[in-house]
Parts: structure tokens; C-alpha cells; sequence
């Protein structure tokens, strides 16, 4: 599956961050993050792992 990425790289706009905050409040594991974050890149046009990133700095999930 290839998509464009062309927002790669900038910085999130406020709406984007509003939309991150509240996906955030629903997404309950990582599995759950893993399983809808290739939807929400392309549909936002950034990359799986910026996506990933974000939902676990927000969640204050760290990788040991």
C-alpha cells in the first residue's frame, strides 16, 4: 500500500492536534493504536510512525 506523505515533516496544524487529542481519549492499547494508525496517516497524509509517536507522547507511552 503506498500513499502520499507530503505533510511528512511539517509541523501539526491546530486541527490536526485537536483531532489527535481526541483520538488519544478513545484508543485504549497499543495494539489498538497499531491497528488504526496507517488509516489516520493517509488520511492525513503524514507517516504510520509520526502518527504512532504523537498517540504515545500524548498517552505518555515510552518504549523501555
Amino acid at each position: 500500500m503506498t500513499f502520499s506523505t507530503e505533510r511528512s515533516g511539517l509541523p501539526y496544524s491546530d486541527e490536526e492536534k485537536v483531532f489527535l487529542d481526541n483520538l488519544t481519549k478513545v484508543i485504549s492499547d497499543r495494539e489498538e493504536m497499531e491497528k488504526i494508525s496507517p488509516y489516520i496517516a493517509a488520511g492525513l497524509q503524514r507517516t504510520i510512525g509520526g502518527i504512532q509517536n504523537q498517540i504515545e507522547n500524548r498517552k505518555g507511552w515510552f518504549y523501555r
